[in-house]
């Protein structure tokens, strides 16, 4: 089942500046936070390497299908273990100012529809793709360094490794197991209170 996420934000920036920064794809990483490397590979293919749901890596080629100088990039996996697809579209819209259009579509998430749902639960895929326009907003208004991006993505990671830690398999296993013996305990105890206010009724 496809996953798409749409997002956008305007920069202040002219829309030749914010285009050439796209245009070289190696920058992706600088603000996108589940992108560790795009690499060139041949005319007009790139390697890609991405942190997917649950701690999977992820690796595979795409083709840039569309590129339109100022107004459009797009792009497809031509080969890798995860289908996806994109499209960046560039609008003036001032002075100075532009208007920056995200569309992104995946398939074959690992893990099939578990992993799917284990990527919404760790990390929200539209939540993701909002962050990265918000950072590359600030890299490119001079606000931030793609230097003090990355620490925060850093920070971010650290503090969402229980949740990684807690939805892996062992992880799973030690919270269903926990779980199940929080609800018998709750429910001993009903029983318990429930037994102890019956005698109290026959009593008086």
């Amino acid at each position: 089942m496809a996953q798409r996420v749409d997002s956008s934000v305007v920069v202040e920036a002219p829309v030749e500046r914010v285009y050439d920064y796209w245009s070289t794809l190696e920058n992706l990483p600088r603000f996108m936070t589940n992108i560790e490397e795009v690499r060139p590979i041949g005319p007009g293919k790139t390697h890609w390497r991405v942190k997917g749901p649950l701690g999977v890596k992820m690796e595979f080629d795409a083709e840039t299908t569309q590129n339109r100088e100022n107004r459009q990039i797009s792009w497809n996996s031509v080969d890798g273990n995860i289908e996806t697809s994109g499209q960046v579209r560039f609008q003036e819209v001032g002075s100075g100012r532009t208007r920056v259009e995200v569309s992104m579509q995946y398939w074959d998430l690992p893990g099939g529809r578990l992993g799917e749902v284990g990527s919404r639960f760790v990390a929200n895929p539209q939540v993701m793709v909002d962050q990265d326009l918000r950072n590359f907003k600030e890299i490119i208004e001079g606000t931030a360094t793609p230097e003090e991006i990355q620490q925060r993505v850093a920070g971010a990671t650290a503090q969402s490794g229980a949740v990684a830690a807690l939805t892996s398999g062992s992880g799973l296993l030690i919270f269903g197991g926990g779980l199940l013996l929080f609800l018998l305990l709750r429910r001993s105890g009903r029983r318990r209170r429930s037994s102890k206010r019956s005698r109290i009724v026959f009593e008086f």
